[in-house]
C-alpha cells in the first residue's frame, strides 16, 4: 500500500538528506519522507506530487512556500522557545525520534479528513488499554461492550498478542482479523458492507474473531487501521467501537489519541506505578486532552471464567455495577 509522503527541507547541510533516511527506515511510520536542498526544486516536485506534510527550516519559508498550499506545515527552528502565528514549530536539534513524535502527534490532532470524520460524532471510539499485566483489562472491555450494547450497536475488537478466544469461545474455524485485513489490501476499495461477513455476535455485542499469531497483529499497518475505522465509520451499522488494545498494534499510542476515552486498569504496587506514569508520559505526546485517560481500580470481585457463557453474565452482580458506573460517569456529552 502507497504510503502518504513528507517533504523534508533544509537549503543549508545534510540534515533534510540524513532526516529523511532516518524516517524511511522506521518501517511501521504511515508515511515515506522525500529531501529537498532546494526550495525551488520542493515547489516543482509538490506541484505534482502534493506532500501530506512539509518539515521546512523556518529560514527557508517564503511567498513559494506559502503558495503551495500544503495543509500541515511544520517548522524546523533552530531556537527551543520559538512559536510561529501561523505554523507549527519543532525544535530541529532534539532527536530525530523527538521530532517525528511531535510531528505525528500534530498530524493525529490537525490532520486529514479521515482522522476529523473518525473523531466526530458519527464513530464513538473507545480505547482500552493498560501497561500493567494481570489487571483484567479484558474482562473491562467485554463487560464494557455488552453494557454499551444495551442501547447501541456495538463492535468489540480484541487488538492484543494473546486474546485465547480460539479456544475460550471455540472460533478455531471462523475467518477473524487476520482475514479480514487479507481480503481489505487486496482489493483497492471495500464496502462497508463486506465488514459484516467477518462479525459474530455475543450476547449485546458484535465481534470479529481476533488474530490467533501476534506476528498478524504486528504486519497490520497503522493506515491500514485507520482505513478499517473510516470503513465503520462509512457503513454506519455501529455508534461506538471498543478497542481492546494490546502492545503489538503499529503506532498503537497514536491510535489511543484518536479515541474518545482511554479506560487504563490499574494496580496499586509501586512496579505498576512506576509503568503508568511511563505511560502516561508518553500519551503526552498523542493525547493533549489529559481527561481523556482515564485510570480505573477494578474491584476483587472479577468474575469467573469458566465457559463461554459468562459473557453474558459479566453485566450483572458487583463487577457490572462498577462497570456500568465507570462508563455511566464518562458517557458521551
Amino acid at each position: 500500500m502507497k504510503k502518504n509522503m513528507i517533504a523534508v527541507c533544509d537549503t543549508e547541510g545534510e540534515y533534510a538528506c540524513n532526516f529523511a533516511e532516518y524516517l524511511n527506515s522506521r518501517k511501521k511510520l504511515p508515511f515515506e519522507a522525500e529531501a529537498f536542498t532546494d526550495v525551488e526544486k520542493l515547489c516543482t516536485y509538490a506541484d505534482h506530487n502534493p506532500p501530506e506534510i512539509l518539515l521546512i527550516a523556518e529560514g527557508d519559508v517564503d511567498e513559494q512556500i506559502e503558495k503551495l498550499g500544503t495543509e500541515n506545515v511544520i517548522l524546523l527552528s533552530e531556537d527551543k522557545q520559538q512559536e510561529s502565528e501561523g505554523h507549527k514549530t519543532v525544535y530541529k536539534y532534539q532527536s530525530a525520534d523527538s521530532v517525528i513524535q511531535e510531528v505525528m502527534a500534530y498530524y493525529v490532532e490537525h490532520t486529514s479528513p479521515v482522522l476529523s470524520a473518525i473523531n466526530s460524532k458519527k464513530l464513538d471510539m473507545i480505547g482500552i488499554y493498560s501497561p500493567v499485566g494481570r489487571c483484567c483489562k479484558t474482562l473491562f472491555a467485554l463487560t464494557a461492550a455488552q453494557i454499551l450494547g444495551e442501547e447501541k450497536q456495538v463492535l468489540y475488537l480484541n487488538m492484543e498478542d494473546y486474546s485465547g478466544f480460539e479456544t475460550l469461545f471455540h472460533l478455531e474455524e471462523a475467518d477473524n482479523l487476520t482475514d479480514f485485513f487479507y481480503r481489505f489490501r487486496c482489493h483497492d476499495t471495500l464496502e462497508p458492507e463486506e465488514i459484516s461477513k467477518f462479525v459474530r455476535t455475543m450476547g449485546k455485542m458484535d465481534f470479529i474473531p481476533p488474530a490467533v499469531s501476534p506476528e498478524d497483529i504486528r504486519e497490520i499497518q497503522f493506515s491500514e487501521w485507520v482505513r478499517f475505522f473510516e470503513l465503520l465509520r462509512l457503513g454506519k451499522t455501529y455508534e461506538t467501537v471498543v478497542l481492546d488494545m494490546g502492545n503489538s498494534v503499529e503506532q498503537a499510542f497514536q491510535i489511543l489519541g484518536m479515541c474518545r476515552c482511554i479506560y487504563v486498569p490499574v494496580l496499586d504496587d509501586w512496579m505498576s506505578r512506576c509503568k503508568m506514569t511511563q505511560f502516561r508520559k508518553i500519551m503526552e505526546h498523542w493525547c493533549r486532552e489529559e481527561e481523556k485517560i482515564i485510570e480505573i481500580r477494578l474491584p476483587a470481585c472479577c468474575p469467573s471464567v469458566t465457559d463461554p457463557s459468562f459473557v453474558q453474565t459479566l453485566i450483572w452482580g458487583k463487577w457490572g455495577n462498577y462497570v456500568r458506573k465507570v462508563l455511566k460517569a464518562n458517557e458521551r456529552k
